[in-house]
């Protein structure tokens, strides 16, 4: 059974595990996305499932005093366009809440073929504004 089947007939929790230096994924494609994005002191980093399946890889950075960035949100090809992104979403503001940080922040950038523009349309689309002073980066005041 394909995830998408499957998913429709059971709806899955998603859930988001953090990460440690150590970051294997059994997606190749999520994999690759985790050894780009070099470990830290001061970045979070999560592996999201929903169900059984790895579907996304997120980064945060947190070592600022008044904001959360929300380094990457990448959602593997297969699971694309099936609301995961708009719950990473929602993790990322409640992780800002946790952490007593009143801004998240995102500066949308160019990954797996889709353009700045459209990236910038799609955050604006779940609650970012353009901050003021810095046309590259967008926020949501939590």
């Amino acid at each position: 059974m394909r995830w998408a089947e499957w998913i429709t007939e059971s709806q899955p929790q998603i859930r988001f595990e953090e990460l440690g230096e150590e970051r294997p994924f059994t997606s190749a494609e999520l994999q690759a996305r985790a050894k780009a994005n070099p470990w830290k002191n001061g970045r979070k980093q999560y592996r999201v499932w929903l169900g059984e399946f790895e579907v996304a890889y997120l980064s945060f950075d947190v070592f600022w005093d008044d904001q959360v960035n929300l380094y990457e949100i990448f959602v593997a090809a297969e699971f694309r366009n099936g609301g995961v992104g708009a719950r990473c979403i929602r993790f990322a503001i409640d992780l800002a809440k946790e952490l007593q940080k009143p801004r998240l922040t995102v500066r949308p950038g160019y990954i797996g073929g889709q353009s700045k523009d459209r990236l910038r349309k799609w955050y604006i689309e779940r609650g970012f504004n353009p901050v003021k002073g810095d046309a590259e980066f967008l926020e949501i005041i939590v």
